[in-house]
Parts: C-alpha cells; structure tokens; sequence
C-alpha cells in the first residue's frame, strides 16, 4: 500500500529495477508484482496492497480535489491530541537555566559606555 501511494505521489521519479529495466515510478508496485511472481512467491499480497493503495490515494488524494468532494478520511481527534504537537505560547520566556549557554547576551549592558 505505501509503495502504491508513494508511486502516485511521485509520477515523474525514474526508477530502474536491477539496472535491467527502467520505469517511472507509477509502475513501480506493477514491477513488484512481476518479480514477486517470477520468483513463484504469491502475488496475491501485492494485489491487496495495490487495490488498498489505490483506494487510499483516491479517498486522500483525488476524491477531495474534485468538484463537490469532500475528505472522507479523517484522523481521530483522540489520535491529534496524543500525537499533534501543542501551539507554542508567543508569550513563553524561557528561564534563564534554559536558555543556551545561560548568558543574557545584549540585555541592557554596552561596552565602553
């Protein structure tokens, strides 16, 4: 899913896939599959990965810049309260242990004067 998404965000990156094949960076989870299927493994993960990608980046990406759409995914407000950093107070004046080097340089003090 993240390859999907980063891919899409990134559609002019050049990629190069073993130094064998050159692509942009759309098909990059397309490439993915492929090796994943020439080594025999199962591609139906990537398949899940894609069709999750591709949902994702449409809901995130294109359905809220279209006409008349709107952001369906939303970020929990309990998530923004653990996670979001706070607003710094414009009125925070620090003590003087926390200030670098905990010098009061150019505080009411001129030399030779």
């Amino acid at each position: 899913m993240l390859v999907y998404v980063w891919s899409q965000r990134n559609p002019y990156v050049r990629m190069n896939f073993f130094g064998l094949l050159n692509f942009q960076a759309p098909f990059l989870p397309w490439v993915l599959m492929g090796f994943s299927l020439l080594l025999g493994n199962s591609i139906i993960v990537d398949l899940l990965g894609i069709a999750v990608g591709h949902i994702y980046f449409f809901l995130e990406d294109v359905f809220p810049n279209q006409p008349g759409g709107i952001r369906i995914l939303k970020t929990p407000s309990i998530l923004k309260a653990i996670f979001d950093t706070p607003d710094e107070d414009p009125n925070y004046n620090p003590l003087p242990e926390e200030r670098p080097g905990g010098f009061a340089w150019g505080e009411g003090r001129r030399l030779g004067g």
